[in-house]
């Protein structure tokens, strides 16, 4: 086998079915392994390095649901999929939803879905590699990470290359009620220095800027479909978490604009980081609500902040799961960075500006009271940020109205 190309173990029972597998994976540049029980499956694990197991779900020897728990404890960087005839069976439902099982593909498949499964689990192989090995079995704990959202997705679709279909943008947006709202609302803001009022989908892109608009869609679809399934945490408010990364994308466009006066494209993207710095609190809460919670528990037990918190209980945290998933949705460097180094802004490689402002601009929305009023943040804001960004008690009242005012318009 070679040692660069990712490889593949395959246990099922019918010959057949291994037969098909290895017609329809013969032109892949993947090393695929092929065995008929569970047994054989876990020999070879013990003996090599492999990348994803796929297992038949009517294994009769040793369970599937028995056969990928050992896996799971055994191997827990190795990708788990079932393919199963049966893909809503509770026992399946169950063990997808603990993460046991991280991905199913129905029995019979489509072809290139079959295979996109594979890539895409892959990519997350891939992409793993670059955190620690506590942090690889973490996110093998659950299942294959989210897709981008589809809304996202489908306004990222009317931009090709440098070039944007304006007329196909609203028509996109102007599908969805809740979204149209939104739009409208921060265009009409006076962030965004409008006189005039803004009546439509196109004059709210125009005013806007397309990146923003695409923003503040993936914010929304994000915020939507985790909020749904969202467990009651104690000390974790889903409304409180939005005012606060509002406030926060509002107060750092302000500290660049005054920062740089004249760059208008830092405008925006200081406003994007901060809109979006803390969703890593969203992938910690939906996906680990329970070592979540404890992390929060903690920061009033200990008088530690939410970051050290959760390292202590979970051997990661928050910054690094969102920008883990950032990179995972390929959202652009600047945005990575904003996430993942937000509370650190002196180790940001790029966009030293773009996150020293999301850092302060946090502080500051907490010093405002928008959100973390359950859990310790982190400390204040240093000396060298007080002056970068010409911070004193007169700015930050002027800041405080300047961010009252503009969410007191969004909320309405």
């Amino acid at each position: 086998m070679n040692d660069t190309r990712a490889k593949i173990l395959f246990v099922n029972e019918e010959q057949h079915v291994l037969k098909s597998l290895q017609q329809l994976l013969s032109n892949e540049q993947w090393d695929c392994v092929f065995v008929k029980t569970a047994t054989e499956g876990l020999n070879y694990l013990n003996l090599n390095n492999i990348d994803i197991v796929v297992s038949d779900i009517n294994l009769t020897e040793v369970s599937c649901l028995e056969f990928i728990n050992d896996v799971h404890h055994k191997h827990p960087s190795v990708v788990r999929i079932c393919l199963t005839n049966t893909p809503k069976a509770e026992k399946t439902l169950q063990s997808l939803a603990c993460g046991k099982i991280q991905q199913i593909i129905p029995n019979p498949w489509n072809d290139q879905e079959f295979k996109d499964i594979i890539r895409s689990a892959l990519r997350q192989i891939k992409q793993q590699k670059n955190h620690s090995i506590e942090f690889q079995k973490l996110i093998n704990s659950v299942p294959l990470l989210p897709m981008l959202p589809k809304s996202y997705a489908n306004i990222r679709a009317c931009k090709t290359n440098d070039e944007i279909d304006i007329t196909k943008m609203v028509t996109v947006i102007s599908q969805d009620a809740a979204m149209s709202a939104i739009l409208l609302h921060w265009a009409n803001s006076a962030l965004f220095g409008q006189r005039f009022h803004v009546d439509s989908i196109k004059k709210a892109i125009i005013v806007l800027g397309t990146d923003i608009v695409e923003t503040l869609i993936l914010s929304e679809s994000i915020n939507s479909a985790i909020n749904v399934k969202l467990p009651e945490i104690k000390g974790f408010c889903f409304t409180d978490f939005k005012r606060h990364s509002m406030a926060t994308a509002i107060i750092s466009r302000l500290l660049v604009k005054s920062l740089l006066p004249t760059d208008f494209i830092q405008h925006d993207r200081a406003f994007i980081a901060g809109l979006l710095h803390d969703i890593g609190k969203l992938v910690a809460a939906n996906f680990f609500s329970s070592q979540f919670e404890q992390s929060i528990a903690l920061t009033q037990q200990d008088d530690i902040n939410l970051i050290d918190a959760e390292r202590k209980i979970f051997k990661t945290d928050h910054t690094e799961l969102g920008g883990y998933i950032a990179e995972w949705w390929g959202l652009p460097p600047f945005i990575v960075n904003a996430i993942r180094w937000a509370h650190q802004p002196h180790l940001t490689p790029i966009d030293h500006d773009i996150i020293a402002a999301t850092h302060v601009a946090s502080q500051l929305s907490i010093i405002f009271d928008y959100g973390c009023k359950n859990n310790k943040c982190l400390p204040g804001i240093t000396t060298e940020y007080h002056e970068k960004f010409c911070l004193n008690e007169e700015a930050n009242e002027i800041l405080q109205e300047e961010t009252r005012q503009i969410i007191l318009t969004l909320v309405q």
